[in-house]
Parts: C-alpha cells; structure tokens; sequence
C-alpha cells in the first residue's frame, strides 16, 4: 500500500475540518452576542440585524449566484410574514399548541409556493425582462393589497401576540432573548441550506445559467426551469425572514413588502458582496446598523447609503466582503509591510474625502430642509454654520484635497506592487 493512500484519510479528515471551522466560528459567536449585549434594546438589534441577513443571503441566490435582478424580492419577505402571522392568529383561535420557532417554516413554505408561480412567470428570459416582471408582480401584490384589508390588515397592518401559543423547547418566547435563540438556529439552518445548495448540481447549474444561458439550452438543460427553480428557493428563505421578522416585532405591515424592502435587499447584498457566500450578510449587519443607527444621528442617512453603494459599484464591485478578502491575501502575501506607509497615505487621503463629504452633506441639509432649526450646526465635534464661507470651504478643501490625491497614490501604489511582484518572481 502507498504512503499516499494512507494519507488520504487524514487529507480527507483535514479537509473536512478546515469546511467546518467557518461554521463552528459563526455559531460560537452567535453563542457569544447575547452575552456580550445583553439588553433588551441590542438583542432587538440583533434580531433584526439576524432577519436582514437571512434575507439578504436569499437575494444571492439570485443576483450573485444565478445573475437575476429581481426588483420585487421584498414582496416574499412581506407574505412570508404575513402567513406566519394568520397561522399564529388561527392557531391561537383554535386553541392550539404549536411551537413557535416551527412558524417560520409554515411562512418558508407559502412563499415557496408562490415563488414557483412567480419564478414561472418572470424566468423565460433574464437581464431586463426579468427585472421588468419582478417589479410588475411586487406592484401588482402590493397593489392588490388594499382590496383584502382581512388579509393584510389595511394600513394599520397585523399584530399578533406570539406567546399565545404557548411555551415550548422550555422557552415562553415573551423576552426577546428567546426570539434571538429562534433567529440564530434558522439563520443557521437557512445559510447551511443555501451553501449546500451552492454546491448541488443544480447550484453549479445556476451560475452557469449566469455566466452563459444560451449554452446551457445547448447542452439539454432548460435555462428557464433553472431560473424558476432559483426563484423559488430564493423566495422559499426570504419568506421564513419575513415570518422571523413578524415574530420579532408582532406586527406585519404591507409596508414590509414595498418598493422601500425590494430596495434595501438590494443595498445589503450588493454592497456586502455577491461573489462571496457570506458577503451578503456583511452588507447586512452594515446596512442594518446605519439604518437603525444612522437615523438617529443624521437626517442625511438615506444619502450615506447612495454615496456607499455608488463607492462599492465604481470602486470595489465585489464589495465590503472583497475589500475583507484583499485584506487577508495581502496580510498573507507577505508584502504587507512594504506596502504599509502607502496604504496609510491612502487611508489619509479617504479619511479626508469622508470627513469633507459628511461636512457638505450636513450643511446642505442643515441649509435646506431643516433651515428652521437655524444656521449653526456640529458635525464630528466642529462648531459650524451654514451663513459661513469658512464652513463650506473646510469641506471643500477637506473632500476636494482628499480626492486629488487618491489618484497619484493609486498609481503609485499600483508601481509598487508591481515591483514587488517582479522581485518575487526573480
């Protein structure tokens, strides 16, 4: 028997542990959240932070993973929730007993159903067309909404009391502690799901219905049949996101799957990362703490979010997770010392930029819409005012400076890694 042979096992064994570390890392931290933030008002944070990334990862499967731009994903994230909500009302009428973290199944699945009618309808053709259907099928839904206000509860929405199914799995579900355990597991079991399934043949299928569709009707397989089968799936996870957002917040709105959820999905996913699994969730937990944090600090966080999201399209299209991955391969590379004090001009000269963008932005709004509230305002601890010149031009100068020389530093750093890169290969 050959050395190799015997070392097969032990590669085998090695390579499965090296899979299973990221997994065992997610879940000690999931483990370690609550305690570390263990007040009421950061276990809400971080159900919500939770829900979103689920959902996000649902969109992926889409956008990254099978190349669709779907502009209605948020309308299976609002019925998810809103079957999850009538099967706890109806449940509760009847008298049942039923567990609570099961609920989200129940609403996964509705959504499955009708992802498949709507994946039958909008996946014959990608790109455009596609985009043009999903938008269409959302407005048509939410449209529709105002006819069935016994479904949807009109504007006021739906409100359920989750712990009147009673306890189970030795939880009562009224701390919101409980609702984080119920979010961890499925957030668990929704990404272990949808990783497997990128490694499925039918996953393989759909980034090959991504890169190439006519190909793949080429070679027997049906481009369409894989695009809807996609769709479900995606629809299948958003709708247990909606369903883990009701039971967060006791209440389903039809806001939940208006344009404003298709847009934030969006958001979150591209600018986490689609060309990494768990880019998405990254976008997630950003985009879920400037929304809740922001808000509350600036009435400009709806621009942030544009100004971010055109920075990742035009600077780093693989997004926050791709600027992470540069980061570790440079750390690995070897050169990363070399390349410290230029990385540093660089950082200057963006801290810059950020610095005099967030001071025009805040004048412009203090100057504009909340010109009532008068001209003097405090931006990152300067005492300012939008009557002043001084005020404007520090901003000015701040971002025009920064941007001036981000170029030559680009390029320069551009010249050095290409040095580097030639005395490693002598």
């Amino acid at each position: 028997m050959s050395v190799s042979t015997l070392d097969t096992p032990a590669r085998s064994a090695n390579t499965r542990l090296t899979a299973a570390l990221p997994w065992l890392a997610i879940t000690a931290m999931l483990v370690i959240l609550p305690l570390l933030f263990s007040s009421n008002s950061m276990i809400s944070t971080l159900n919500y932070l939770g829900t979103m990334a689920i959902f996000a990862l649902s969109y992926n499967v889409l956008l990254g993973q099978t190349g669709l731009l779907s502009l209605g994903h948020g309308t299976f994230f609002g019925l998810g929730g809103f079957i999850a909500t009538h099967a706890i009302l109806h449940m509760a009428e009847a008298g049942l007993s039923f567990p609570l973290p099961l609920i989200p199944a129940i609403g996964g699945f509705g959504a499955l159903i009708l992802g498949v009618f709507g994946g039958w309808l909008a996946s014959g053709r990608g790109g455009m067309p596609f985009a043009m259907i999903t938008l269409g099928l959302a407005e048509l839904v939410y449209a529709a909404a105002a006819l069935f206000p016994s479904i949807y509860g009109s504007e006021e929405g739906i409100a359920i009391d989750r712990m009147e199914l009673g306890a189970s799995f030795g939880m009562d579900y009224g701390p919101t502690v409980d609702i984080y355990v119920i979010i961890a597991v499925w957030f668990l079991i929704c990404a272990g799901i949808l990783y497997y399934f990128s490694k499925t043949p039918l996953g393989l299928l759909t980034n090959a219905v991504r890169d190439n569709a006519e190909r793949i009707e080429f070679l027997g397989f049906s481009a369409r049949r894989v695009r809807m089968l996609a769709y479900a799936i995606a629809a299948a996870v958003a709708g247990v996101a909606g369903s883990l957002a009701a039971l967060n917040f006791e209440i389903m709105t039809v806001n939940e799957m208006g344009a404003a959820t298709c847009m934030l999905v969006l958001l979150m996913t591209y600018i986490g990362g689609t060309k990494h699994f768990f880019g998405p969730v990254l976008g997630a937990i950003v985009i879920g703490l400037m929304k809740i944090w922001l808000s509350d600090i600036s009435p400009a966080w709806m621009m942030y979010f544009g100004l971010l999201f055109i920075f990742v399209v035009m600077v780093q299209p693989a997004g926050l997770a791709g600027i992470l991955m540069d980061g570790i391969a440079l750390a690995r590379s070897g050169t990363a010392a070399a390349q410290a004090p230029m990385l540093a001009l660089i950082g200057l000269a963006g801290l810059m930029t950020l610095i005099g963008t967030i001071i025009l932005i805040e004048l412009a709004y203090r100057a504009g819409l909340d010109a009532p509230l008068g001209p003097e305002i405090t931006v990152l601890g300067l005492p300012l005012n939008t009557g002043s010149v001084l005020s404007w031009g520090l901003g000015a100068v701040l971002a025009g400076g920064g941007i001036a020389a981000m170029r030559p530093l680009l390029d320069r750093l551009d010249t050095l890694r290409h040095t580097l890169s030639q005395g490693e290969t002598a």
